[in-house]
């Protein structure tokens, strides 16, 4: 076992802080240095962190040799060639969802991390890592509720309800972020990157959909900047196995949370039984983070305050990624595995633009 691994961070925006913070609580992990080209967030962040090595340009952290892992939190327009050149440069590497902007970055990011198997590599998706959908899938996996027959999600995105948190985001700010210029981002702020973590969980449930339909509309922002939502959206596993998407948006609705304007919830249908996953990046369900009701009646799961809060999904996901790297095993999201996802949010895409189904 390595006794230290150093951490070089590329990007030094708002989430950030929910990664380092992660790392910093692993004892043999090391934060050695952090890149941005923002003066401001790197300055700001590095100083709360007490990061060592600050850098103006990336690539000073791929060609330290001792620089052991590299998280990539930029824009998605960059995440493939950092993630390739990384691989490159011999570096384990998670990169933040959704994967790239295009199927051809995904195929060369699958291939590059096919040419060297002794390096980690991953699509780092924070939502398979919360604690009460952790336990869901070991419920399930003990055969609590039988056989997975469909699961629905809802997502409501809303104003958040304390401006002063630096990890909240107005959708009035829509025109001052990159998330909403497709070039960048490489889809809707809905559809692709919020709903990558959605569809995250669709996937890592029940596997490869068969077809999708899907109407998303979309809303016109105060900046002037088009939102894709409100929606619905359905898919076909195949077997009998269905699921569905439902988003609603209105700015009238004070979301209860301490990171984003947004919060979701699951239903998970078994041929015994039911589980519900409530309250994850909000808190706008007055309700037990997990339910589950099986053999007549229904109990509730209990967690610790820190499990229930939303950023224990980082300090899980991301000590699962250097054990992966310590024991030897894939962490989730695998490049192959994020690219599934990938598509998963452009034929929703896909099918909303053409009125069709899309069949994959």
């Amino acid at each position: 076992m390595k006794q230290k691994y150093n951490v070089g961070i590329i990007g030094a925006g708002n989430i950030s802080q929910l990664h380092i913070s992660a790392y910093k609580k692993i004892p043999n992990v090391n934060v050695r240095s952090i890149a941005d080209t923002n003066k401001n967030n790197l300055i700001t962040t590095s100083k709360k962190w007490e990061i060592e090595n600050v850098y103006d340009d990336y690539k000073k952290i791929l060609n330290d040799p001792k620089i052991d892992i590299v998280e990539i939190l930029t824009p998605h327009y960059l995440h493939s060639e950092m993630f390739i050149e990384a691989i490159d440069q011999k570096k384990h590497v998670s990169v933040q969802k959704p994967m790239a902007i295009s199927n051809e970055e995904c195929m060369s990011m699958i291939n590059k991390s096919k040419s060297n198997k002794e390096i980690k590599s991953r699509i780092f998706d924070n939502f398979l890592y919360y604690p009460p959908y952790l336990k869901a899938k070991e419920l399930i996996s003990r055969g609590e509720i039988g056989e997975i027959r469909s699961i629905r999600l809802k997502s409501i995105i809303g104003e958040p309800n304390d401006k002063s948190n630096s990890l909240k985001l107005g959708l009035k700010d829509a025109g001052k972020n990159w998330r909403f210029d497709e070039t960048l981002s490489g889809g809707g702020k809905i559809l692709f990157d919020y709903g990558y973590h959605i569809f995250s969980i669709a996937y890592d449930l029940l596997g490869d959909i068969k077809k999708i339909s899907s109407f998303v509309d979309e809303t016109v922002l105060e900046a002037g900047s088009k939102i894709d939502c409100p929606g619905i959206i359905m898919w076909d596993y195949g077997n009998g196995k269905h699921g569905s998407w439902d988003i609603v948006r209105s700015n009238e609705i004070d979301i209860n949370s301490d990171f984003f304007n947004e919060d979701e919830w699951y239903e998970i249908t078994g041929t015994k039984g039911f589980i519900w996953v409530n309250r994850c990046s909000g808190n706008v369900l007055d309700t037990p983070a997990l339910i589950i009701f099986n053999n007549g009646k229904s109990s509730k799961k209990k967690f610790s305050s820190n499990d229930l809060n939303w950023s224990s999904s980082f300090d899980y996901g991301i000590r699962n990624f250097v054990d992966s790297i310590e024991n030897n095993f894939d962490s989730k999201l695998s490049p192959k595995e994020g690219k599934k996802v990938f598509d998963f949010c452009k034929s929703a895409k896909e099918s909303s633009e053409s009125g069709l189904s899309i069949v994959l």
